[in-house]
């Protein structure tokens, strides 16, 4: 059996360390937010495309790249997607990463074996309770003559039913497909 394939880092920005799915989606985030010209709204590949560009264009001089995090603010930095990242960074990203997939495999083997124990008492039973079917014309009448009757309970429209009785209280008769569901009986209209 051959060797387990190191899984690649995704593209993350420097300046924001936000994550992405593919390093174009990278490079035009880091136009659109951190290479903006903040005058002309001009989007630049680079910091220092974007220095050069506020310089020569509006005179001005941007003190760091914006939008960036604390200490990330290096205009100089020649950045571009992934290239150019200090190596220092990269490593330290490796390393949360690293330690981010070794947690979540710490606690997925743990509620494996939380579950294997076979100890359902710590576990809420989350499963759904069964649903009665019950023709549609039925489902109603018995709730609004038994509220409490357990086959009711499952059916969505007697609850529907039991809703919309109390919402229209001063006149209790409703319509369901044909037949006119009164709050005592069941008949047919005409």
């Amino acid at each position: 059996m051959g060797r387990k394939k190191k899984k690649q880092m995704k593209p993350w920005c420097w300046y924001c360390n936000r994550e992405f799915d593919d390093e174009k989606i990278l490079i035009q985030h880091q136009k659109a937010k951190h290479f903006k010209c903040h005058i002309c709204h001009k989007k630049l590949y680079t910091g220092p495309g974007l220095a050069i560009h506020c310089m020569q264009v509006h005179k001005e001089t941007l003190p760091g790249v914006p939008n960036s995090i604390p200490g990330r603010l290096d205009i100089e930095l020649e950045i571009y997607g992934m290239e150019g990242i200090p190596e220092k960074d990269l490593e330290e990203r490796r390393r949360m990463m690293e330690h981010k997939t070794q947690e979540s495999q710490k606690r997925k083997m743990k509620n494996e074996e939380s579950s294997d124990s076979g100890d359902d008492s710590s576990q809420p039973d989350l499963s759904v309770p069964p649903v009665v079917s019950m023709p549609s014309t039925v489902a109603p009448v018995i709730g609004l003559l038994h509220p409490g009757v357990s086959a009711v309970h499952g059916s969505m429209l007697g609850q529907w039913f039991l809703l919309l009785f109390a919402a229209n209280s001063s006149r209790p008769q409703f319509k369901l497909g044909g037949h006119s569901l009164e709050r005592t009986h069941l008949h047919q209209v005409e």
